[in-house]
């Protein structure tokens, strides 16, 4: 088991520098599989990378087909539920979009999944177009079921990409601040208090892009209440409160930006140094 976990926490560690090497030594995974619970897991990444990263739609469903011959293999275990909703997304991504045989929650897992692998790929309508499928199909989902946290980071994803965006249409707006509020919606359900303190600092930025930042304000003070109520490091803090710096400073409110900033730059001096290279934006940009 320990050559299997390893073996899978080094692919995902390289895949998104070395996404085609990491496909091919993949391979070798199917050997390593001992239990049935491994099935699962290994089909994700498989998915994962011949997907999102590699486009190999047709490749990707042969490889998550081989799994169902493995010796492994348990037909009453997570991989038959789990390897049909992947199989589909890459089906869907190759053009596909027969729903045969998918239920309500497959439906609502397979479109999320394709609409996080096409966004991630730059095809933005597309992938707006599975996600608000997946939505269609997702009323009714126990909160602990896999489509509802696939749904959730693809909501994420697509508000993401929208709002890096250099410029932005009318209706692209329109689906950033749609994609930000379903992700605050479905990572309340799928996670934690840390996933929807995110969100919300997601959707601060969202609004903020958008020229709300009334709106953004309000969800800033909200990421940074979860911080405070959890007991959150110093991380998360200094993202909530750097939004909530540039929020203050849209609406032109000198003295609450600077004491936001102020703020913000004290959870940076708190940081280690292998976690402020992530902060040199945000840091920037309240400078």
């Amino acid at each position: 088991m320990a050559a299997f976990d390893s073996f899978l926490e080094q692919a995902w560690s390289d895949h998104g520098d070395a996404p085609a090497e990491v496909a091919e030594r993949l391979e070798q995974g199917y050997a390593l599989i001992e239990t049935p619970a491994q099935i699962a897991p290994f089909a994700r990444i498989l998915a994962h990378v011949d997907g999102e990263h590699l486009a190999r739609w047709a490749e990707g469903m042969a490889r998550l087909e081989r799994l169902r011959a493995h010796p492994k293999w348990d037909e009453n275990g997570e991989a038959p539920t789990l390897v049909r909703r992947l199989l589909a997304a890459l089906r869907f991504g190759s053009g596909d979009e027969s729903v045969a045989g998918l239920g309500a929650a497959d439906r609502a897992h397979a479109h999320a999944v394709v609409a996080a692998a096409l966004v991630a790929q730059g095809h933005r309508a597309d992938a707006f177009r599975h996600f608000r499928a997946g939505l269609v199909a997702a009323p009714g989902l126990d909160d602990d079921d896999p489509a509802v946290r696939a749904l959730a980071i693809a909501a994420n994803n697509l508000a993401a990409a929208l709002e890096e965006l250099p410029s932005r249409t009318v209706d692209d707006t329109a689906f950033m601040l749609e994609a930000a509020r379903a992700a605050r919606e479905y990572w309340a359900r799928a996670g934690g208090w840390l996933e929807t303190e995110r969100a919300e600092y997601r959707l601060a930025k969202c609004h903020l892009a958008a020229g709300d930042a009334k709106h953004a304000l309000a969800h800033a003070r909200q990421c940074v209440a979860i911080c405070e109520d959890n007991g959150a490091d110093a991380f998360e803090r200094f993202f909530g409160e750097a939004i909530r710096a540039l929020a203050c400073r849209a609406l032109a409110d000198d003295r609450a930006f600077e004491q936001a900033r102020a703020a913000a730059l004290a959870h940076h001096d708190a940081l280690p140094a292998d976690q402020k290279r992530w902060c040199e934006a945000m840091l920037a940009s309240i400078a």
